[in-house]
């Protein structure tokens, strides 16, 4: 693999623990896919697109909050799943 190339698993990966780090696991303190995409230097679309995806599986949930943007949080299983990579 190239340099700065990464996998939907290594993205997804990303997200995730950076969610959980941040403190992103309610409804309350979700965050939008601009702000995602700014704190890691990542394309919004594909910051989107991997957050749709790990949705569809149940690791995040979205909310409509601020200004009507899609906003995302990690549901629970979205936390077991950041844990497990720890263990």
């Amino acid at each position: 693999m190239a340099v700065g190339m990464t996998t939907e698993r290594d993205e997804s990966t990303l997200l995730l623990t950076f969610m959980h780090n941040m403190g992103y696991v309610d409804k309350m303190k979700a965050v939008e896919v601009r702000e995602l995409s700014e704190a890691l230097a990542l394309d919004r679309q594909l910051v989107e697109e991997t957050l749709r995806k790990l949705e569809s599986d149940g690791y995040v949930a979205s909310t409509r909050q601020r200004g009507g943007e899609a906003s995302f949080y990690l549901t629970g299983k979205g936390v077991i799943r950041v844990c497990s990579i720890y263990t």
